[in-house]
C-alpha cells in the first residue's frame, strides 16, 4: 500500500473524519428537525454548529480527555516496555535457546510471578477479601477497578527480576528507561484517544447515539472499541514504519 495513502488511514485521522461527519449530520438533522417523540419523551437532534453547541464544544474540550482511560493506557505502556526491554518477552519465545544464566533468571522471574499470583488469589478468597467489593463481589471492587494496575505489576515485577538478574538492567535508570520505552510512540495513541473522546462526547451531545438506537450498554461497547482498538493498530504501524516499539 502506498505509504502516503496509508498515512490517511491512521486511526486518529479516521476519528477526525468521523467527528466531522457527526457534526455535519447533526447540523443537517437539526435543520430538518429530526427527533423522536414517545409519550412525554421528546428528543431532538442537536447541532454542534449552533451557538449553544459551539459554547458546549469550547467549554468541554479539555474535559473530554478526562473520560478517556489515559491512566490505564499509560500503565499498559509501562508494562509492555518493561517486558520488551528486559528481554522477558523474548525469553518466552526462545526458551530452548536460552543460556544457563538466562534460564535461571527466567525461572526466578516465574517464581516471582507465581508468588504475586498467589497474593492476588489470597486477596480475593482469603481473610477479609481485600480485593472484593463491600458486597463480596467484583462489582465496584478494587480488583475490578484496578485490574489494569494489577496486570501491570504482573508484567513489571518478573520483568524487573529478569532484567536485573541477566544484567540487562544495571542501574535504576535502566529500569526507568524501560518503563518509558513506549511513551514516545504512545503519543500517537494519546492523540487518537483524545479525538475518540471528542467523538463520543459529540455523539452524546447531539443525541445521535440515542436516535440511532444505541443505548447505555451499547455505548459502553462503542467506547471500549473506540478507545482500545487503535492501540494494536498503532503499535503495528510504528513497527512497520521502522519506529521504536
Amino acid at each position: 500500500m502506498n505509504r502516503r495513502f496509508s498515512g490517511w488511514l491512521h486511526p486518529a485521522v479516521i476519528y477526525l473524519l468521523l467527528l466531522i461527519l457527526v457534526i455535519l449530520v447533526s447540523w443537517i438533522g437539526s435543520i430538518m428537525e429530526i427527533g423522536r417523540v414517545g409519550g412525554n419523551d421528546q428528543l431532538a437532534l442537536r447541532s454542534v454548529l449552533g451557538v449553544p453547541g459551539l459554547r458546549w464544544a469550547v467549554r468541554t474540550a479539555s474535559d473530554c480527555l478526562g473520560d478517556a482511560p489515559i491512566g490505564n493506557a499509560l500503565m499498559l505502556f509501562v508494562a509492555i516496555g518493561a517486558g520488551v526491554r528486559s528481554g522477558l518477552f523474548r525469553a518466552f519465545t526462545r526458551l530452548r535457546s536460552l543460556s544457563p544464566k538466562e534460564m535461571t533468571s527466567f525461572y526466578i522471574s516465574m517464581v516471582v510471578l507465581a508468588v504475586y499470583a498467589c497474593l492476588i488469589v489470597l486477596g480475593v478468597f482469603a481473610g477479609s477479601h481485600l480485593l472484593l467489593g463491600i458486597t463480596g463481589t467484583l462489582k465496584g471492587s478494587p480488583l475490578g477497578d484496578g485490574l489494569v494496575f494489577l496486570l501491570m505489576l504482573a508484567v513489571c515485577l518478573p520483568s524487573l527480576v529478569y532484567g536485573l538478574s541477566t544484567e540487562t538492567f544495571r542501574t535504576a535508570g535502566d529500569c526507568v528507561d524501560a518503563f518509558c520505552m513506549l511513551y514516545r510512540p504512545s503519543a500517537q495513541f494519546l492523540v487518537t484517544m483524545l479525538l475518540g473522546a471528542q467523538l463520543l462526547h459529540t455523539l452524546d451531545y447531539t443525541h445521535l447515539n440515542v436516535l440511532l438506537g444505541i443505548g447505555e450498554s451499547g455505548m459502553k461497547i462503542v467506547s471500549f472499541v473506540v478507545y482500545w482498538l487503535p492501540l494494536p493498530i498503532i503499535l503495528i504501524w510504528n513497527q512497520k514504519s521502522g519506529k521504536e516499539v
